[in-house]
């Protein structure tokens, strides 16, 4: 579960970025454009339809643009930064010194980067889901045209329009209205109905031959990429709606302009497709008459001689609506903090002189905690006896979370209900007054608190260096690590422990269930030296656990390239429901010990 909730935050955090605050400036910026254009009715038809869709269309460009201008100074900054990522070995299983009280880390479920995490992905199904449905679409007009009685249009009946494309006509015995469909050689499709009525039949032609001249066919098949994409934004939706409303507008008075024909049969005609099926599908461009916007297009058609304006003209409006939309989406500084950039870093220190800590306003016990001073790219590490063990950097890295700041002498961030503050004696990165600050946590123990450095904040989180702290002495265990830089790692997974155990009859007639908690040192070979149980339920559980722990086989810790003995622990569940025992993956107390 926790490696779930680390990907969505991953996700939130990555999609704050590039997703969803390029949408908010968009939004923004067009929404300001639609509330213009609203106020300017009298402006051309084909201006409209032009820029409504640029609007449209600067939402990926916007997008796209973003991302690359993120990308932009690493191409020409070179930097010996380590880029390699780890992985490492969920400490849930096995935890590390079991028998030591840790901190159980609770999810918080209203955390904003989970939240937005968990809308992104739910946002994105459904995309795919509608680009789907855009894919049945074309697959189905596909299957139309198979069905289609098929013929070549003549060129006398457009010899201004066609050019050299070839466009196809064929009629549809279903009351459907005209619609065109198709890029290299687009096919009209027209109602039957319009056969024996030559005049009629022109006008329909007419409308959708200009549809093909201007190329609104891919126009129309982007916007309903766009629209499938961003399905969740009204602004999409009511921009598609005014855009076909406009496009059918513009076609209209294009008609009229270079034709004979009356405005009045022109309406007629238009009143006769009302009633005709538009299930045509968004992949084309179709004459579809809405009644809510009849009267708007025959109202409009009476100014066909005053909007004679070029269509290369309309579309330098349409290139200059992409760009002034897309430049503040890709340069903007909206997107809020994001820290101090690399190269600042790369030339500043970190350093932290007599420190104190505290957690949740309690103070720690910091005699052991040692200043430390590293270079800016680097992160510390906030080791504690009872609250876990904390990574900090002033700069993003794999699973880390930004949850505080830098302010001064002065570092504080809220991490699982933990609020961490460290006061320094002198300024923390000198010259740098005020950042944001990215932090990770790992659950563990150590005998003391701890500050310890680390030069690349990109690498994993190890745990500290060997000291007196954390290399612990026995005289029954001998010399023994509490936590290395690499863990030991169970060979085969909780299988190879699962495989072997057996309930014992005695727990099972008695109905003891509960978990028991083996402790145990890792030797340098991998094997289980000093098994002991911790917390038992009695019953023969504790017994049974013992006997299949000290079977395991790891591969042993490593501590600066050389194995060493590590003190770990492993917890199983006993249980008598669906399953006879089960790893444990909670941190709880387990119940007490038996009686029996």
């Amino acid at each position: 579960m926790y490696e779930i909730i680390y990907y969505l935050k991953e996700i939130g955090n990555f999609s704050m970025d590039t997703f969803w605050f390029p949408i908010a400036i968009w939004t923004l910026c067009c929404g300001i454009a639609f509330l213009v254009l609203r106020n300017r009715e009298s402006l051309n038809p084909l201006f409209h339809y032009h820029l409504r869709t640029a609007a449209l269309l600067s939402l990926p460009f916007g997008i796209g643009a973003a991302a690359i201008m993120s990308q932009i100074p690493k191409w020409f900054t070179q930097s010996n930064i380590e880029t390699a990522f780890f992985v490492v070995q969920n400490p849930i299983e096995l935890v590390p010194g079991a028998g030591n009280s840790t901190t159980e880390v609770s999810i918080n479920w209203m955390e904003p980067t989970l939240l937005i995490g968990i809308g992104t992905v739910i946002i994105v199904l459904i995309s795919l889901f509608m680009l789907g449905r855009l894919i049945s679409s074309y697959l189905a007009l596909k299957s139309l045209y198979k069905n289609l009685k098929i013929t070549e249009l003549e060129e006398t009946l457009s010899p201004d329009i066609l050019g050299n494309k070839t466009v196809k006509l064929a009629f549809h015995d279903h009351p459907l209205v005209p619609f065109t469909f198709g890029w290299k050689q687009p096919v009209i499709v027209l109602p039957g109905i319009l056969q024996h009525e030559p005049e009629k039949l022109d006008m329909a032609l007419q409308h959708e031959l200009t549809h093909i001249k201007r190329g609104d066919y891919l126009l129309q098949l982007a916007l309903s990429m766009i629209e499938s994409v961003f399905w969740f934004h009204p602004l999409i939706r009511y921009g598609n709606q005014e855009i076909d409303t406009y496009r059918e507008i513009s076609c209209d008075q294009e008609v009229l302009s270079r034709s004979d024909f009356s405005i009045k049969s022109y309406a007629n005609l238009l009143y006769e497709l009302v009633p005709l099926s538009s299930g045509s599908s968004r992949l084309s461009v179709s004459m579809a008459v809405k009644n809510s916007t009849l009267k708007k297009r025959i109202k409009t058609m009476k100014y066909h001689k005053l909007h004679k304006a070029s269509f290369k003209q309309s579309i330098a409006f349409l290139m200059l609506m992409i760009i002034g939309i897309t430049l503040p989406i890709a340069c903007s500084d909206l997107r809020g903090p994001q820290g101090v950039s690399n190269e600042e870093l790369q030339q500043a220190q970190i350093q932290i002189q007599e420190p104190t800590v505290s957690v949740n306003g309690i103070e720690l016990d910091t005699k052991n905690m040692n200043g430390i001073k590293i270079g800016g790219l680097g992160a510390v590490q906030i080791i504690t006896t009872e609250y876990g063990m904390f990574k900090v950097a002033p700069r993003s890295f794999e699973g880390g979370i930004q949850a505080g700041k830098i302010e001064g002498n002065s570092l504080s961030f809220e991490y699982n209900e933990l609020n961490v503050k460290l006061n320094s004696t002198s300024e923390i990165i000198p010259g740098i007054s005020s950042t944001p600050i990215w932090v990770s946590y790992f659950e563990g123990t150590a005998n003391a608190n701890m500050l310890f450095p680390m030069e690349n904040a990109l690498t994993q989180m190890p745990p500290p260096p060997p000291s007196p702290h954390t290399l612990d002495k026995s005289e029954d265990e001998g010399d023994y690590f509490v936590v290395v830089e690499k863990m030991p790692v169970l060979i085969d997974g909780m299988k190879s422990i699962q495989s072997k155990m057996e309930y014992p009859d005695m727990a099972r007639r008695a109905g003891i269930e509960g978990r028991v908690t083996v402790q145990f040192i890792v030797n340098e070979n991998g094997d289980v030296e000093n098994a002991k149980v911790v917390r038992g339920i009695g019953g023969g559980a504790d017994e049974e656990a013992l006997r299949v722990v000290r079977q395991a086989k790891f591969e042993p810790g490593m501590q600066r390239g050389r194995p060493v003995r590590v003190k770990y622990a492993l917890s199983v569940n006993f249980r008598l429901a669906d399953s006879e025992f089960s790893s444990s993956e909670n941190s709880s107390p387990p119940p007490p010990p038996s009686d029996n």
